[in-house]
């Protein structure tokens, strides 16, 4: 539904934050992203066990979020025999997910990645029922993370997060370039892609399987993507950014693609 969106976004962290003579074994975020028809709040913790936060090492995460979404379809007649039309439909979610991941940190030169995995739940109740869809109810699932960030000489940077959970067959991915025009403040720009599901059933994806109406190919990938700018701030022991820009979804039979702005504001601490 393009919800999918927000779970392999909200936990990206790979950034570069210098060493320190004493130890700095956790981290701490929180977060929301919000649109014209989606908001999402999330939270997370990440344990470097036996190193330092930002050298090779062991990795430990956990994390979750809850958030709402509205969106129109059009579905068969209720009544086929009496009104064979189809007929347009809104719905409203509520979703969750939570996941536990085990990862490691290794460095290649100015190359840092981290890549993670373990069991991840999501969850969609949509109201009413939507027979259509086949994103919906709680499914567990195996999410596997990569995580990279490169240092591109004295202030430009760039990142690359990708997801995917078995949960909903949610996936994601998302890029970023900056370029530190003070010492501590980055500017850049992003763009991401998300997509569950529903989203490979829509845009006719050969491995989908169990896409329940002739509605479900009518997207492109394009349709599930973001792109914007954000800022930065590198804090003593963190983080703050934000992120704004626009983002596509489109849900309908008429050939248009809806258009959204959206907004993301992340903190980091670390300790």
């Amino acid at each position: 539904m393009g919800l999918s969106a927000l779970f392999a976004t909200c936990n990206s962290l790979a950034s570069d934050v210098e060493l320190t003579e004493k130890p700095r074994e956790w981290q701490v975020w929180t977060g929301a992203d919000a649109s014209s028809n989606v908001w999402l709040l999330y939270s997370g913790v990440t344990s470097s066990p036996w190193s330092r936060m930002h050298e090779e090492g062991l990795k430990l995460r956990a994390s979750g979020g809850y958030g709402e979404y509205t969106y129109s379809d059009r579905v068969p007649s209720s009544d086929p025999a009496l009104d064979p039309r189809d007929r347009e439909a809104t719905f409203h979610a509520k979703t969750h997910y939570a996941e536990i991941l085990v990862g490691y940190l290794m460095r290649f030169g100015e190359l840092t990645a981290k890549a993670f995995v373990g069991p991840s739940i999501i969850g969609h109740d949509i109201s009413p029922a939507d027979t259509e869809t086949v994103v919906i109810g709680d499914e567990i699932g195996l999410k596997g993370v990569l995580e990279l960030w490169l240092n591109m000489g004295e202030r430009g940077w760039g990142s690359l997060d990708m997801s995917f959970s078995s949960a909903h067959d949610t996936a994601s991915a998302r890029a970023r370039t900056g370029y530190r025009i003070w010492p501590r403040l980055s500017l850049g720009v992003e763009a991401a892609v998300n997509v569950d599901a529903q989203g490979q059933c829509r845009m006719d994806v050969s491995s989908a399987s169990g896409c329940k109406s002739a509605y479900d190919r009518e997207t492109r990938l394009m349709d599930y993507g973001r792109a914007g700018g954000f800022v930065r701030y590198e804090l003593e022991r963190g983080e703050l950014s934000l992120s704004v820009g626009a983002l596509g979804d489109k849900f309908s039979r008429d050939g248009k693609t809806e258009i959204s702005p959206y907004a993301t504001v992340n903190w980091l601490t670390q300790f």
